[in-house]
């Protein structure tokens, strides 16, 4: 027994050191294994959060990137439009005095691209602070949050054991091969389950919809998915535990306290820059729109531009460059307007009316036609009025209203990639902390969401992905137009809502059903066989269990996408946790973490300051300025029309004997008896009725350039060297004497009644746009009295301004520019009045008024010119303008009767 019993303890003790040195050698060869694991796994970790901070650049990029360039462009702009305005030396010459018609359209290209200059300054500012935020936030997102987790020392070392924990491990030093253990637990790992969602033993994965096969192969990390037995007799789906949890739409709806619960798989890094973001976007949406708005004014100013370099000076005529011109400013202005805005095909027939519909206005406002005078009074005030539309109904269409943003501009679209967005985002509350004993802190989540609400949103997460299906398949089956549309709408809304939430994969497969879908026209409604995952064989629709409505599937989806929508924008204490796990501070909310950025103390579910509200501040003091600058408009249309009062003209039946002959200068007697005019080479007595009463030649070989009627009845010729008098009875030429050596004079008017004031004129002339005064000598020679003044201080030496033609009675001269506006002047007091604009009958270019005479008792004559006929002669009215001192007639009958 002795010898027995020590053979048999040496046969164990080699047995033992056998198994010793057999485990001991397994164990060394698993170490290094183990370590390029464990190792393995943590640079992964590491790639992984690395990829994290990535996220967060490349989605702060899309915000940075853009401003950036809308920064140079819109920089560039502003700089064009300076040039425009200040591109000129100030060693230049003074510019030209403008015409009225000059002036509106310099007014309305000057607002058009000063709005642009506003909106585009607008927009480089909402620019650089949209930058500056999104730089700054996402930086300290990045330093102090989104960390990568280093792994410590301890968890080194736990990786890489030492040799001694085998010697203290008998159980794994003594273990017999292919008798106790698993392999894995002998590597120091735990046994892997099997997938809770394995597809293993499911034969219908040809059956299944595109979001139940994503859901059901693969399930990222901190899926939290509690997958209940359900067991159906006649559903072989459901034999297998771990099996997809399979159910009919109405218990979907109304029996969903036995559905699973899903959580959100939206990673929090992800959550915590969509509600951050909300303090950028703003501002990168609308320094878009700014651009937008900008751009269209800019081209709209060029196009008002064009026509104001290419108008001839002095009349409203358009050349056919200018409006080529105009032409391609605007439909380049529209052209913009239709890439960046989503309007209907109505919206943008509207905005190109409003903004090509301009010149063609202001064509007719050129001056007061005599049919139709009232609309060219309020031609100026619409013509401001047109722009002023457009502008203003693009700005209130690009307001955020009722927090939804402006969907008219598709740059909504690209504020967040993630997720279809409503609007901006109301930052959630902070997470609220309380004390659960001494030193014992912990997170209470009730300041985000009570118990039942988690309840709800997790049934509503666990919901959205088989409402998604069957809204697909539904939109499949015929029906009405305005039908699918809505089902449509309703599954993209829903769809849109469980991606926000983090909801993209589900674990429940819906039966299939019937349903009730309105068909086209007059049709009554139809029975329809739905199944969304193919699992299911249609039976009869009299015997089918599932039969459900329309209006009950949109109703529950709407509120499923409510509450998902709600979710996805509230910061939880799972949130808060998670994130943690990336290795930086914990963020109990996105107030906490944006209040070094706020410019207030005030609680506010927005960042401030809000671009939205800087961007209705901006509106307003844009249409302020046109508000400002429209009863300018209607003011300065007052004033000029107030004044023209020429509207009672009538053609006179005349013909001259030679219709074909130039009229430079015309004269006529007190009554209109007699006419004389020249064509500056002869002179011409002319009867009432426009018969020939006496041709003869004045001047001698010299230049006719003025006529008129001398106070004895003498016909007064200015020459080029002196002033001729012509003496004539019946019908002949009884003597010529020269009564001046003034030369030079373009044009004269004798005042056949004179005053019998000690400083009266006989006789006014015009020399280098200079007016004259002159006397009568006793002898019957004149003698040049002085220089008259002329109205408003005007330029003389601009060519609208020029003094084509010259009349006095009692005093009183009249004065006709070559931009076709009397100006009358009081002698004795020197006041002048006007301008009176005359009436026209077409752009300067085919109608022109030549000459003017006075006649007794405020009657005026007036001969025009039109394009391709001959000269018209025309009877007016003396405007009554008050401004003057009473005419010596109206004072004294006598004097009227005598003269």
């Amino acid at each position: 027994m002795p010898v027995s019993g020590l053979v048999g303890a040496a046969a164990i003790a080699g047995a033992a050191n056998t198994l010793w040195q057999y485990n001991r050698e397994n164990y060394m060869f698993d170490v290094p294994l183990r370590q390029g694991r464990e190792f393995q796994k943590q640079n992964v970790n590491l790639a992984r959060y690395a990829l994290f901070r990535e996220d967060i650049r490349d989605l702060a990029s899309l915000t940075t990137d853009k401003v950036s360039n809308l920064l140079v462009i819109n920089t560039l702009k502003v700089g064009f439009i300076v040039s425009v305005y200040f591109n000129f030396d100030r060693t230049d010459a003074g510019f030209e005095q403008l015409t009225w018609h000059d002036q509106i359209l310099s007014v309305l290209l000057g607002m058009t691209l000063l709005t642009s200059f506003f909106f585009l300054m607008t927009s480089i500012w909402f620019a650089m602070h949209a930058l500056q935020l999104a730089q700054a936030i996402t930086t300290k997102l990045l330093v102090q949050v989104v960390r990568i987790p280093m792994p410590t020392e301890i968890d080194i070392a736990k990786a890489a054991t030492e040799a001694k924990q085998f010697e203290m491990n008998f159980r794994e030093a003594l273990r017999v091969p292919f008798m106790s253990g698993q392999p894995d637990a002998q590597n120091g790992q735990n046994g892997q389950l099997p997938h809770p969602n394995s597809m293993d033993d499911l034969n219908h994965v040809d059956d299944l919809s595109v979001s139940d096969l994503s859901g059901l192969t693969r399930l990222p990390h901190r899926v939290k998915t509690m997958v209940k037995e359900q067991m159906v007799k006649d559903d072989p789906l459901a034999s297998k535990p771990g099996g997809p949890v399979v159910t009919s739409l109405n218990e979907l709806m109304y029996g969903y306290e036995n559905m699973d619960k899903t959580f959100s798989q939206i990673e929090p890094h992800l959550k915590l820059l969509s509600l951050v973001a909300s303090s950028w976007q703003p501002f990168d949406l609308y320094s878009k729109v700014t651009t937008v708005l900008g751009s269209s004014c800019l081209f709209s100013g060029l196009a008002y531009y064009s026509i104001f370099y290419y108008k001839p000076s002095g009349t409203s005529e358009v050349t056919p460059e200018a409006w080529c011109c105009f032409l391609f400013m605007c439909t380049l202005a529209w052209w913009n307007l239709t890439i960046e805005i989503a309007g209907s095909s109505f919206d943008l027939a509207l905005a190109a009316i409003f903004m090509m519909v301009g010149p063609f206005v202001w064509m007719f406002t050129d001056k007061p036609s005599l049919t139709d005078n009232r609309m060219q009074m309020f031609g100026c005030p619409l013509l401001i009025f047109l722009p002023a539309v457009w502008i203003s109904y693009l700005g209130i269409r690009a307001c955020t209203i009722a927090g939804v943003w402006p969907h008219f501009f598709t740059s909504t679209r690209y504020l967040n990639v993630l997720h279809k967005q409503k609007g901006p985002i109301e930052i959630p509350r902070d997470i609220a902390r309380k004390a659960k004993g001494e030193d014992n802190w912990s997170m209470d989540d009730n300041a985000s969401t009570d118990s039942g609400e988690i309840e709800d949103v997790n049934r509503a997460m666990a919901m959205a992905q088989p409402l998604v299906d069957a809204l697909s398949c539904i939109a499949l089956q015929p029906q009405s137009s305005a039908s699918r549309q809505t089902v449509s709408q309703a599954r993209d809304t829903l769809r849109e809502a469980a991606r926000a939430a983090g909801v993209s994969r589900s674990t429940v497969l819906l039966k299939g059903f019937f349903i009730h879908l309105e068909m086209n026209g007059d049709q009554e409604e139809e029975v329809h066989w739905v199944d969304p995952c193919g699992i299911s064989s249609e039976p009869e629709h009299l015997t089918a269990p599932d039969t459900v409505s329309l209006v009950e599937i949109i109703e529950t989806s709407n509120q499923v996408a409510d509450m998902l929508l709600s979710h996805a924008v509230r910061w939880t204490v799972d949130d808060m946790v998670n994130l943690a796990s990336y290795g930086g501070e914990p963020v109990a909310g996105v107030h906490s973490f944006l209040f070094q950025f706020e410019n207030t103390l005030e609680k506010s579910t927005h960042f401030r300051p809000s671009a939205d509200y800087l961007f209705k501040v901006a509106m307003a003091l844009v249409s302020i300025f046109w508000i400002l600058v429209l009863c300018w408009s209607l003011r300065f249309s007052t004033n000029v029309f107030s004044r023209i009062s020429l509207q009672g003209g009538d053609m006179v039946s005349w013909t001259m004997p030679q219709p074909w002959r130039m009229v430079e200068s015309f004269g006529c007697t007190l009554e209109g008896t007699h006419y004389v005019m020249t064509d500056g080479y002869t002179v011409q007595v002319l009867n009432s009725d426009g018969s020939l009463y006496l041709h003869f030649q004045a001047c001698g070989d010299q230049r006719v350039s003025a006529v008129d009627f001398g106070q004895g009845g003498e016909i007064i010729a200015c020459c080029e060297t002196g002033t001729q008098s012509t003496w004539v009875a019946n019908g002949k030429v009884m003597s010529q004497h020269w009564v001046s050596n003034i030369s030079g004079l373009m044009d004269v008017a004798v005042d056949r009644s004179p005053l019998e004031d000690p400083d009266h004129i006989d006789a006014i002339a015009v020399r280098d746009n200079q007016l004259l005064g002159f006397v009568f000598e006793p002898n019957g020679r004149w003698r040049l009295f002085g220089r008259l003044t002329l109205p408003e201080n005007r330029d003389r030496q601009t060519d609208e301004w020029s003094i084509t033609a010259l009349a006095i009675r009692l005093g009183r001269a009249l004065i006709l520019t070559k931009g076709d506006q009397l100006f009358e002047l009081d002698v004795p007091s020197g006041q002048w009045t006007g301008p009176l604009l005359l009436p026209t009958l077409g752009p300067k270019s085919k109608y022109d008024w030549i000459s003017v005479c006075r006649l007794s008792r405020g009657r005026w004559k007036m001969v025009g010119l039109p394009s391709k006929a001959p000269i018209q002669l025309w009877d007016f009215e003396r405007p009554p303008i008050n401004t003057l001192p009473p005419r010596r007639d109206e004072t004294n009958p006598q004097l009227a009767l005598s003269a």
